[in-house]
């Protein structure tokens, strides 16, 4: 009690330098143990499961005479085809896809928007999901579904909701024949709380279930033994030969496979995430570093006043161990004031926070994830307290008969330097990451994104489609409105060109179905002839004439695909397909006078007032199913979210680090005026300015921050080359920005 006593009052006696401490640990620690908690849980995902490590994911490899396209969506029959070929280690197998991922329910007239998709019978067992009321085998049936224990007590208030009907966005009654449990927020099934049964889709005639195409699908593997995947990659190309069209093998097409782990999914489809982690892992760890690294600093550089303190303590009959004990126990006050400062900045700010991190709070630091705050508390308390614990525990009794002055100025430097450089690293990297956000979401796409507004709706015969066309184009709000079977940035399905012989060309982009007036709509480019009228006509973009060598003679030409031939009567210039990761791909697009699809509508401004009497009006008009408008520039902005995120990790890390620089300045300058007092006193009697002393302290500092600076900002040079890959178009960073952040830092220090 007698130490805890001693240590509250060097506390409050100090309190001005541990204010600061207190600060710069509360800032350090909450972006370090965000970011570092964000990656934990992203390397964890999807090993929610039981045995998780006897899940495999399966990747094809599509090669069309050397061109090569790697993805997860494959045939039907593919998972069925290996656990038929593999029985020795495949212990069961299931297809899914994800085709109606904007579905609602309607539970008499309410209605509930959950994440849908369509499973087979077997996805329960290979997915090892718990479930809660019913019988797996019921997916065999059509017209039925299965839906989480969440989604079942919103709908139902807790009564039994199997057997109850519901109805499919207005238009398909569906029976509830089971009850399964919540998938957790590390599972590629979070939000998918709606389990509709494959034979749905099969009975309706929705899909295609062969091996001439279709690739719509996912599949997933449960293997008896983690090392069965090596065993089936080895022998699987040669199982696909039997199922490969004879047809494809006569155009040159070929596929091939592999099984990867289902918790590697994540990262393979989102391509540009590991590079995006690893980086922000080296974020995180220079912050953390350098936070602790500032700890030591302001702590050290106290040992000029409080060393006789300590020496009164030893007289008093304190041993080094003693003042070892009472400097870990005034580390662990401060750590335990800037956590709890660090909660309340949590809990006050959780909406940006969760936004910020993509994330809850509440899943970021579960129970399973706890180690990751502890380790770096732990860290921080270890290095921060026992490194300046052990130098006082040092300080001779004989402190107390005279004043204590630190000479060396070795350990000083170093700690400086590396604060300096990481401030420079994380300047640098905040630029470009901010520079390429603001470039991909300004930059011109090939067609006007603004004030369009887009939904998918169908309607079953000629008179409703053209009375639902001329519904919108009444609207006194909207000034056009067309419609096509996709949209640019959602990207559009594959469609393999053949020469007249047959032969396998290139793989493009195609567009099945897009009304006369689409591309006006939208804002893009005729740049000859005329948009495609009807189903034997075709227009094609810049790309696709460059690969098949016209030149400018693209009009007249003939296309052949999917045993089909067509007449090209015009040629679109280029525009964006996708986001600005993806290369500029061919692109074809069939003509077609219906209106069904996805609508797209481009609204008068405000935008945001008509978008919402848009949603009402069209709800009225269209009673009977569910078509739902959102904003286009909205999903351009969620196709870079990653980048988003990315974003604001970096800011705040910059944020942060500049502060806790500040701090760590500020106290080394303190101490070095306290210092050198006698000698700045003697220079002020000789006639010296305050410019001059400024002069003085500030030149020490540059020998230290200068080359500090270069490095990290050289380094910050490199890790955005490699974050840069990731984009197909990238802003252009001069020298000239890498000079200004250089001297930026150098003025501000």
């Amino acid at each position: 009690m007698k130490e805890l006593y001693y240590v509250i009052q060097t506390l409050i006696h100090g309190r001005g330098a541990n204010l600061i401490k207190v600060i710069s640990l509360t800032l350090g620690l909450t972006v370090s143990i965000l970011i570092f908690a964000r990656e934990a849980f992203e390397f964890n995902y999807d090993t929610c499961y039981e045995d998780s490590e006897c899940l495999a994911a399966v990747q094809i490899e599509w090669n069309h005479n050397g061109e090569k396209d790697t993805g997860f969506m494959t045939m039907g029959p593919m998972a069925g085809a290996i656990a038929e070929s593999f029985p020795k280690e495949v212990e069961s197998a299931t297809t899914t896809h994800f085709w109606w991922g904007g579905t609602s329910l309607y539970k008499d007239d309410v209605r509930f928007s959950p994440g849908v998709l369509i499973a087979d019978s077997c996805f329960f067992k290979t997915m090892r999901t718990k479930i809660l009321q019913g019988q797996a085998s019921e997916m065999n049936n059509p017209d039925i579904l299965f839906i989480s224990r969440s989604l079942a007590q919103e709908m139902f208030a807790g009564t039994d909701p199997v057997g109850k009907v519901v109805n499919l966005n207005k238009s398909m009654p569906m029976t509830i024949k089971g009850v399964y449990e919540d998938y957790p927020e590390n599972s590629t099934f979070y939000d998918l709380r709606v389990i509709i049964s494959m034979a749905t889709t099969r009975k309706y005639g929705w899909d295609y279930w062969g091996w001439n195409g279709g690739d719509s699908y996912f599949a997933y593997i449960r293997l008896r033994h983690p090392s069965d995947i090596e065993t089936i990659n080895n022998r699987i190309d040669q199982m696909l030969e039997k199922y490969i069209p004879q047809e494809d093998k006569d155009k040159n097409q070929t596929w091939s496979l592999r099984l990867i782990p289902f918790s590697d999914l994540r990262l393979a489809r989102n391509y540009d995430g590991m590079g995006i982690i690893w980086v922000l892992l080296i974020l995180a760890g220079i912050l953390l570093f350098t936070v602790t690294l500032n700890y030591v600093l302001i702590s050290i550089s106290s040992l000029s006043y409080r060393a006789k303190s300590v020496g009164v303590h030893k007289c008093s009959g304190a041993s080094g161990g003693t003042v070892f004990s009472m400097f870990l126990l005034e580390t662990g006050i401060i750590i335990a004031a800037a956590l709890l400062l660090m909660a309340l900045i949590m809990l006050n700010f959780r909406d940006f926070v969760e936004d910020t991190v993509v994330v809850k709070l509440s899943t970021l630091l579960a129970p399973e994830r706890i180690w990751v705050p502890l380790s770096v508390v732990l860290l921080l308390f270890i290095v921060g307290g026992v490194l300046p614990g052990r130098l006082f525990a040092r300080i001779p009794v004989s402190q107390v008969f005279r004043r204590y002055t630190e000479g060396k100025k070795g350990w000083k430097r170093p700690l400086l330097f590396v604060q300096f450089a990481g401030v420079a690293f994380i300047s640098g990297l905040m630029c470009v990451v901010m520079s390429q956000y603001q470039y991909v979401l300004k930059k011109d796409m090939g067609y006007n994104p603004k004030q369009i507004a887009i939904g998918n709706a169908y309607w079953d015969n000629e008179a409703t489609r053209d009375a639902a066309y001329q519904f919108f184009k009444g609207l006194p709000y909207v000034e056009a409105v067309s419609s096509a079977n996709s949209t640019p940035i959602s990207g559009y399905s594959g469609s393999m060109i053949h020469s007249e012989s047959g032969q396998a060309l290139f793989s493009c982009r195609s567009s099945y179905f897009m009304r006369e007036d689409f591309p006006a709509l939208m804002g893009m480019t005729m740049k000859t002839g005329r948009m495609a009228r009807d189903k034997e006509e075709v227009v094609v973009n810049e790309t696709f004439a460059e690969m098949m060598r016209w030149g400018d003679d693209v009009v007249g030409r003939t296309v052949y695909t999917e045993g089909n031939t067509f007449k090209v009567v015009g040629q679109l210039k280029d525009f964006q397909i996708e986001s600005f990761r993806t290369e500029k791909m061919p692109f074809i697009a069939r003509g077609n006078k219906n209106f069904y699809g996805t609508v797209h509508v481009r609204l008068k401004e405000p935008f945001t007032e008509n978008l919402q009497k848009l949603n009402h009006d069209v709800a009225e008009a269209f009673h009977d199913q569910t078509i739902d408008f959102t904003g286009y520039e909205k999903r351009i902005e969620n196709s870079y979210n990653s980048v988003r995120v990315f974003r604001n990790a970096t800011l705040m890390a910059a944020v942060t680090m500049f502060f806790i620089m500040l701090m760590g300045l500020i106290g080394y300058t303190t101490d070095e005026v306290r210092r050198r007092s006698k000698e700045i006193a003697i220079r002020k009697v000789n006639g010296a300015e305050a410019s001059g002393i400024l002069e003085m302290l500030s030149r020490d500092i540059l020998v230290v921050a200068a080359p500090a600076v270069v490095i990290g900002t050289v380094l910050a040079w490199y890790v955005n080359g490699m974050w840069m890959e990731q984009f197909a178009e990238r802003i252009h960073i001069s020298w000239a920005v890498y000079v200004l952040v250089v001297m930026a830092n150098l003025v501000i220090i």
